[in-house]
């Protein structure tokens, strides 16, 4: 017989079996189905209410560099960490929310359970959080958050995420608004340590002029002096800073060790100067009747370096003292919710027509395994085969009645 007869010949057997139990697949398909759409139909509705919003962002403004601190202007912005998008995951997924959710809204009553660790499991099950990255390879930062919650009914779906958009922002407020009030006292303490100084140097500056007169400080000693009063508020202003980084990082952090780094380079840049101008107090042309003595023009020049120093920190800090004020005052906005949860009107689960075409697909699936192994069970009591006896064999094992031995097995001791 050729291959080609064989094929034919299986299947024009698999075709019979199917046609001799026709009805009985039909019966336990359609009976499957109709189950699976009763279950579908009794299934208890779930509603989703969903929302999106926009994380705080976290920003952090270093110096430009030396270089651009010896320019005629003075720019040292240094904001305050706020809440970054991380942050907010772990706040969102923080039993201390989902703890006020269940109080809130009484999940105790809608879970049937007084059980805290078995309500937060169940409410784990109904929120959903959903993270928006941008594209690219490796770790991408979020640029949006996808909130979600899903209940019985329409309108606790949409209170409760309502309810956790309102906690988050709330929670985010307070430590923006924590962040900004010691970020407002460490310079509110520069600032006024700086007015006192400042007072301090022009009074010693006034007093030494109306004992010596008036003098007057040369071209180059002003220009080296304002250098000087700015390297000094480029320090102090990196100073702040890493007092601000240290509240929140280790001391191997690469961005806090190049602040210090930063730091002690402008203390170096400070110190030279402050030597040049030294030098060049006890080196001024004599053209200047009052600086003929080197130890009145040296004091002279001294004071008033001290009060340019003085008049360039506060120059730096003031603008800043002002704005963050400001800012810590303010009611700060910790998210921006760009599409806000509404009631759902349509149900998210469960999915009917899936759960349909589930059920019957099984069905079909479990009818033609019945069908074939019916037919195997018959061919194999007919024809008394192999696999037949094996599985008599083994449904003798599978019985618990003592003294209950296989076919097989009897049949030996007989002939013995």
């Amino acid at each position: 017989m050729s291959q080609e007869t064989h094929k034919e010949t299986n299947l024009l057997d698999v075709l019979i079996v199917l046609a001799r139990h026709k009805f009985f697949i039909i019966k336990l398909v359609f009976s499957i189905t109709l189950l699976a759409l009763i279950i579908s139909l009794v299934w208890p509705h779930t509603y989703k209410s969903s929302s999106v919003f926009i994380p705080a962002t976290q920003q952090r403004s270093l110096p430009g560099g030396i270089g651009g601190l010896l320019g005629s202007s003075m720019q040292l912005p240094m904001d305050f960490p706020q809440v970054n998008s991380e942050v907010i995951l772990n706040i969102l997924n923080s039993r201390e929310l989902r703890e006020q959710v269940i109080q809130e809204f009484n999940f105790q009553e809608i879970y049937g359970s007084t059980l805290m660790e078995e309500l937060l499991l169940k409410i784990d099950q109904d929120i959903q959080v959903n993270e928006n990255r941008e594209g690219g390879f490796g770790f991408n930062p979020i640029f949006s958050i996808g909130l979600s919650f899903s209940s019985e009914e329409p309108t606790l779906s949409y209170r409760v995420n309502r309810f956790i958009l309102e906690q988050l922002n709330r929670k985010i407020q307070e430590v923006n608004s924590e962040n900004a009030r010691e970020h407002l006292a460490i310079l509110e303490e520069r600032y006024l340590r700086n007015l006192s100084e400042l007072e301090e140097a022009e009074d010693t500056l006034r007093a030494f002029q109306q004992k010596y007169g008036i003098l007057e400080v040369e071209e180059q000693a002003k220009q080296i002096i304002e250098q000087i009063g700015e390297l000094k508020a480029g320090s102090i202003q990196t100073e702040m800073q890493i007092s601000v980084l240290r509240e929140t990082v280790s001391d191997d952090n690469p961005e806090l060790r190049n602040l210090i780094r930063t730091k002690e380079e402008f203390d170096r840049q400070f110190e030279r100067l402050i030597r040049q101008s030294d030098q060049l107090a006890a080196e001024v042309p004599g053209n200047y009747p009052l600086l003929d003595l080197p130890d009145l023009g040296l004091n002279y020049l001294r004071l008033f370096r001290e009060v340019e120093i003085q008049a360039k920190l506060l120059e730096a800090l003031y603008p800043q003292y002002d704005s963050q004020k400001m800012v810590a005052q303010a009611s700060r906005r910790g998210i921006q919710v760009i599409d806000p949860p509404v009631i759902p009107t349509y149900k998210d689960s469960p999915k009917r027509a899936y759960i349909v075409l589930g059920g019957m697909f099984f069905s079909i699936f479990l009818a033609l395994t019945i069908v074939f192994f019916r037919n195997m069970i018959e061919n194999g009591r007919q024809y008394n085969t192999e696999n037949y006896r094996k599985l008599q064999e083994l449904a003798g094992h599978m019985r618990f009645r003592k003294g209950s031995r296989p076919n097989n097995a009897a049949s030996s001791d007989n002939d013995s």
